[in-house]
């Protein structure tokens, strides 16, 4: 099941005032402690463009010292990624993030996965147009869901949009 409070996350908060002036935006932070120091997983998004090793490598430079310096004599072992072409969502708050992209959800009224752009987004559903159900091959040109039937979401990618009209 998806989760709905990353945005009230304290460290989801701070590091997000830390890049938002980059022009990025944190779609999650996992924290874990260790005995012997922490372990942190920062994953980030661009809305215009798609991230590349030298955003990784400036959003590290901000964290890195400022999480350092808090821990101490600890150490930090600190990974910053990028969503990838297939992430699977964790918060619903990635569907408002994600917006124009297409995704995979599993709908329980449905029993199947549904593919289709995000087009909207409120408080308790999401409207996808050119919906597909997959089990069934039935297509919509908008299907709104409930938050309360996605059992599991993921981004996805056809292939076939990105290679219509380029001849091998």
């Amino acid at each position: 099941m998806l989760s709905n409070d990353i945005r009230e996350n304290a460290l989801f908060n701070e590091i997000e005032s830390l890049i938002s002036p980059m022009n990025l935006k944190v779609v999650d932070v996992v924290k874990n402690d260790l005995p012997s120091g922490c372990q942190m997983t920062v994953t980030i998004y661009s809305e215009d463009r798609e991230v590349n090793t030298d955003d990784l490598a400036e959003v590290y430079n901000v964290i890195y010292p400022r999480y350092q310096l808090l821990l101490g004599e600890r150490d930090l072992n600190l990974e910053v990624s990028s969503p990838g072409l297939t992430r699977n969502f964790k918060d619903f708050y990635e569907f408002t993030l994600f917006m124009g992209k297409v995704c995979k959800v599993y709908s329980s009224t449905y029993s199947s996965w549904i593919e289709g752009v995000i087009n909207n987004v409120d408080n308790s559903s999401v409207l996808l147009c050119k919906a597909i159900i997959q089990d069934s091959g039935e297509e919509f040109e908008e299907l709104k869901l409930n938050f309360s039937e996605i059992q599991k979401a993921k981004l996805s990618y056809r292939w076939e949009e990105e290679n219509n009209g380029q001849s091998n």
